[in-house]
């Protein structure tokens, strides 16, 4: 609130980070510890949308076996495909925005969702949706901000 207050005063509007102000720059080194310590790095790990990418997630250390729910609680690996219209790999690499699907808004909503990227509420497409960067008017177009609404 202290940095919003200041640039008000000093008539500046622009994103200022505070996390510096109480965070190291070589972060919690007790935490990363821990982490480290309960923690390794899979060998590859499929995500959603993207694919299988080395290193790219953790994995419980054996020596902590008995809190690991995949090993407690083995369930069998089924790969399911995106549906082939989504475009949500595309929108996790930032090769395109969210409204730049074809079935953005239209196939694919929050109440709807087709790819990764819709299904829970932190996802890309459905921040995007829900959160005014995306609006439908009663007209059914499509529009970024408000203020294009209103036009």
């Amino acid at each position: 609130i202290e940095r919003l207050i200041v640039q008000l005063n000093e008539g500046r509007a622009e994103v200022d980070n505070a996390f510096p102000r109480a965070v190291l720059a070589d972060g919690n080194r007790r935490a990363i510890e821990l982490i480290d310590r309960v923690f390794e790095l899979r060998e590859s790990y499929e995500w959603r949308g993207l694919g299988t990418l080395p290193a790219s997630a953790l994995q419980i250390r054996p020596a902590f076996a008995s809190f690991d729910a995949e090993r407690r609680h083995p369930v069998p690996y089924r790969a399911i495909a995106d549906h082939k219209a989504c475009e949500c790999a595309a929108v996790l690499r930032g090769e395109i925005h969210p409204e730049q699907c074809r079935i953005f808004g239209t196939g694919c909503t929050p109440s709807h969702p087709i790819g990764a990227c819709m299904v829970s509420a932190e996802g890309a497409c459905a921040a995007h949706f829900r959160y005014g960067r995306f609006r439908r008017s009663a007209d059914g177009v499509t529009a970024s901000t408000p203020s294009e609404l209103a036009q």
